[in-house]
């Protein structure tokens, strides 16, 4: 079985089931809180139930990476892949719960944010004191449940029957590196949104390729290993691939390539996608201050006029939906929309060369197949 799709669909599957399971058993375990465990549990139900669950799928696909045509599909529906990518997808959770909350976000995959729907438990209750501050709080408690509940899975996992102890150390090694990683990568972004502009006399070429390296930094450590490397190396670390063999470099260097193309995939979507489709408002990472690779192209490209667009949008809230509408319009104009798909491409293509370095003897055709597939799904998405 070589087919994305089946591979999607089994993983799917089975992490679902898993992750009823376990907010089935934190409904029990809270059960003596009452209504104030549902509010919360309820909250995460609503998040775990969209996502196209990518870091599960990527999981499995590393643990079936070295299976024979006739073992994969055995693989991909066990109960270690449904419990590796529940693992993946709370922390997941965990963390677009405290980036909306960090980032003030309304909407989340077409649902209010967490933070949202719990201060509208707070104004439905006529509770006292504020319910913003309620709800970022709540979220913010909401995020660290996620992230224990995501600790704790992976830890059930590491336990299962037939795991090496080098492969379940250095699986959990990779976890806990993808986490840290994921709150430095955080603070990098955060810091990077409230750093002044260039001046109008600075050079734009020079001070955007330092934005563009900035950019490169936040989506390496927040989003590219975390989406894409790390599940991929830890299943592959679970699946019996030597930490330091050639092997395990290459899957690192292929995910991060492919990472990094998914979440510069995900900045344009956030400038220039279709807001029926990605579930959020045209233009929000710029209102946002989003310091990102297409920025920096934008910058470098458009002249001082555009620029001054520029700054009168990002980072502003209260930005006129005809200057953001102008300001993505520049995107396009001064061809730093193009530059920025083929940037994505440049990025896949490393993410090739990578995985052509790994002798066929080393790789079975089923899973360099499939790892061509979903890098090429990921750049080349649009929700």
């Amino acid at each position: 079985m070589s087919d994305l799709s089946d591979t999607t669909r089994l993983v799917r599957a089975g992490v679902d089931t898993r992750l009823h399971e376990v907010l089935a058993q934190r409904r029990q375990r809270f059960e003596d809180l009452g209504e104030a465990g549902s509010e919360l549990l309820d909250a995460a139900q609503v998040l775990l139930s969209g996502g196209k669950r990518v870091r599960a799928v990527l999981a499995g696909l590393g643990l079936a990476l070295q299976a024979a045509d006739d073992e994969r599909a055995d693989i991909l529906s066990s109960g270690l892949v449904a419990c590796v990518g529940a693992a993946l997808e709370l922390y997941q959770a965990s963390a677009l719960v405290h980036d909306d909350v960090i980032d003030s976000a309304m909407t989340r995959r077409g649902e209010p944010a967490a933070h949202r729907r719990l201060a509208e438990v707070h104004r439905s209750q006529g509770w006292l004191a504020g319910s913003q501050t309620f709800g970022v709080s709540a979220a913010i408690l909401l995020g660290d449940l996620l992230l224990s509940a995501a600790g704790e899975e992976m830890g059930q996992a590491l336990t299962r029957p037939g795991l090496s102890l080098l492969g379940t150390q250095a699986a959990r090694q990779a976890f806990d590196q993808m986490t840290s990683e994921v709150a430095v990568g955080q603070y990098l972004d955060l810091r990077s949104e409230v750093v002044p502009l260039p001046l109008a006399d600075e050079d734009p070429v020079e001070t955007g390729s330092a934005m563009h390296r900035g950019a490169l930094a936040v989506v390496r450590r927040k989003s590219a290993r975390y989406s894409v490397m790390y599940p991929l190396l830890i299943g592959a670390l679970l699946a019996g691939v030597d930490p330091v063999s050639p092997l395990a470099a290459r899957l690192r260097e292929f995910g991060e390539e492919v990472g990094i193309a998914f979440q510069l995939r995900d900045d344009q979507l956030g400038v220039l996608g279709d807001p029926e489709v990605t579930g959020k408002p045209v233009g929000d990472d710029l209102r946002e201050g989003k310091r990102t690779v297409l920025l920096s192209l934008t910058w470098q490209r458009a002249d001082e006029e555009g620029r001054d667009l520029l700054r009168t949008v990002l980072a502003n809230p209260e930005a006129s939906q005809a200057c953001v509408a102008q300001a993505c319009e520049l995107v396009h104009r001064c061809g730093a929309a193009q530059a920025h798909e083929e940037e994505i491409a440049s990025h896949l293509q490393a993410a090739s060369r990578a995985l052509a370095q790994v002798p066929a003897d080393n790789l079975p055709a089923a899973s360099r197949q499939a790892l061509t597939e979903i890098a090429h799904a990921l750049g080349a998405r649009q929700a």
